[in-house]
């Protein structure tokens, strides 16, 4: 027998009347199941509103294939009638969505590599959490649903920053979050707001920008589509993926990635081969005054020769070393400033 049935409904204006009415777009229809996913509205967090719910369904009684939740209502079961659970839903525009995946069909000579590197920005769909609905007309989470998206895993459609192209149909992200890190957390860094400026949905949405090195992941393609940015007069979803971090933030990004990963002593190669000239140039430098301070010595040693010499002959002559010595610079110093 049917144990739950899920219908799914769109809100419209009656042509004749000009009021709103409900119009069905399909149902679902379960028979010896006493529980099955469905959409359902998250917790809203105290003093925030619950972010917004898409679903994919596509009905032969509507072109539209992307939808909003807007509600969810139910009855239990009876004895025999099975629960109903009835879902309301607003069809979304999605005609300038242009997927990552679409993007390398449409151009075989384009690829990943040229698209993105770290730091490009990027949307993610990551999908949603869903609930499950009972006989009883109760909904509860999908914690046994480890096949599903489980609650406090990435979920919705948000900004993140490309980390690496891994393969030619997965790339590896750093999504962004707008609630503000605790502090001391140093895998986390904020966008500059010059950055977001160029993204008219987070320049004006009032609210920070994070990302999250610490929760970085590969995802498909298939999630990936450009974030909506400024370039002419209307804002579009550039294909080529134009939008990108500074330079001073693609140095947080690498530095955020390396605290995430616990190597918080890594010198970075650059800083490693700079250290390394400067020691080679010292060492040649020493080397260098070292062969001079040799010829220094050895040069010495022949004027300590002529020295002795010169008190040898003094004492045989009966003369005064120190006397003819002094005589000796007086001349040298007069033919210098002669010449």
């Amino acid at each position: 027998m049917q144990t739950i049935i899920v219908r799914y409904f769109e809100t419209v204006i009656d042509q004749a009347s000009g009021n709103e009415v409900s119009r069905l777009l399909g149902g679902e229809s379960y028979e010896g199941i006493r529980e099955a996913l469905i959409p359902g509205i998250p917790t809203a967090k105290t003093g925030k509103t619950p972010p917004p719910v898409f679903v994919t369904k596509c009905f032969s009684t509507s072109p539209c294939h992307r939808w909003e939740l807007v509600s969810v209502a139910s009855t239990p079961a009876t004895g025999s009638e099975p629960a109903v659970f009835t879902i309301f839903l607003k069809s979304v525009d999605v005609s300038n969505e242009v997927f990552l995946y679409q993007t390398l069909k449409k151009d075989k000579n384009q690829t990943l590599n040229r698209l993105l590197w770290p730091g490009t920005l990027v949307e993610v769909d990551y999908g949603f959490v869903q609930h499950t609905g009972r006989t009883d007309a109760s909904t509860k989470t999908n914690k046994r649903y480890s096949d599903t998206l489980l609650a406090g895993e990435m979920y919705k459609r948000r900004l993140a920053v490309v980390v690496k192209v891994v393969s030619s149909n997965l790339v590896q992200v750093a999504p962004v979050t707008s609630v503000a890190p605790p502090p001391g957390d140093k895998s986390i860094f904020q966008i500059s707001q010059a950055t977001l400026d160029r993204m008219p949905r987070y320049k004006f949405s009032g609210k920070s920008s994070y990302v999250l090195c610490g929760r970085t992941e590969a995802v498909s393609i298939q999630r990936l589509l450009p974030p909506v940015s400024f370039g002419t007069s209307i804002p579009t979803r550039n294909v080529r993926y134009t939008v990108k971090l500074a330079r001073g933030e693609e140095k947080l990004l690498k530095a955020a990635l390396m605290h995430a990963v616990g190597v918080t002593n890594h010198v970075p190669h650059n800083q490693f081969l700079q250290e390394k000239i400067k020691t080679d140039q010292l060492q040649q430098d020493v080397e260098r005054l070292n062969r001079e301070l040799e010829r220094s010595r050895a040069a010495l040693a022949a004027l300590k020769t002529v020295e002795n010499m010169a008190k040898r002959w003094a004492s045989e002559w009966e003369l005064d070393f120190d006397q003819d010595l002094d005589i000796q610079r007086e001349l040298d110093a007069g033919v210098m400033a002669e010449a």
